[in-house]
């Protein structure tokens, strides 16, 4: 497998570079319609090559039968010597959170905007997940400085280059199309706009923004949710991550829908 992926990458790589050549030839003759079409068979190439060199360093991994290197064996300089880890391997930094911690973490700083299976399907080295984390929380994630770097461990331990490939949970056309389709009001139809934005000020807006479009907590507006007025109404009384339950009648919940749907 390690000769197959070494002559697959030596071909995509020689390939590679006469397309490139090509386009730097037709560049230099002005040739721009020529060069453009040149340029998006290096592009194609590259993600070829890309997605070929990652398929069999993958199937390579797995074929690869364990050897004392991998468990930590003495190298051959005497008992008592290790072995220098491999520099150019990604490991992450070793998680102090239990599975159910990490997790709690997770659904308070991440699950207000993200979905869970977002998150399972990244494979990120912990530097990454630590540019990630620092982004998030500077974009308004709702995460306790001492926090940080717990999480960026846990995340970094269990959805890091070694986690093994994401295989999502199959579902159907039908099935994908209900999660946004919208539902009947019920009990809470017929709002009244103007008393829903002085209850969204009152009891929203600190968190999601004078205008609903995000702070602290996610933008509002033009939502698919806010046509789905029962799990609105559920996520606004039971609260979400850390967002806090909100105790709101149907009518007072109508008013809120109301005036939600017709900003803009």
């Amino acid at each position: 497998m390690r000769r197959a992926l070494v002559a697959r990458a030596r071909e995509v790589g020689a390939t590679l570079v006469g397309v490139l050549d090509t386009v730097a030839s037709r560049a230099g003759a002005l040739d721009t319609a020529a060069t453009l079409v040149s340029a998006r068979e290096a592009v194609a190439t590259l993600a070829v090559a890309t997605m070929t060199v990652a398929t069999m360093t993958s199937a390579c991994s797995k074929d690869r039968p364990a050897t004392a290197a991998d468990a930590g064996a003495t190298s051959a300089g005497g008992a008592g010597a290790t072995r220098a880890p491999d520099a150019s391997v990604a490991v992450a930094a070793p998680s102090g959170l239990s599975a159910e911690e990490g997790r709690a973490l997770v659904r308070g700083a991440c699950l207000s905007c993200h979905s869970e299976e977002m998150l399972a399907q990244q494979r990120l080295t912990h530097a990454q997940w630590t540019k990630t984390v620092t982004k998030m929380v500077a974009w308004g994630a709702n995460l306790e400085p001492k926090d940080t770097a717990p999480l960026t461990d846990w995340l970094a331990a269990t959805y890091g280059p070694n986690a093994g490939a994401y295989e999502p949970a199959p579902i159907g056309e039908e099935a994908a199309a209900a999660e946004l389709a919208p539902l009947p009001d019920g009990p809470f139809a017929n709002g009244d706009a103007e008393r829903g934005r002085a209850l969204y000020t009152d009891r929203c807006s600190g968190c999601h923004g004078p205008e609903a479009r995000g702070h602290i907590g996610v933008l509002l507006v033009d939502r698919p949710f806010l046509y789905r007025a029962p799990d609105f109404a559920e996520t606004v009384r039971r609260g979400r991550g850390k967002m806090p339950p909100t105790a709101m009648t149907d009518a007072e919940m109508a008013d809120v829908l109301a005036h939600l749907r017709a900003l803009r």
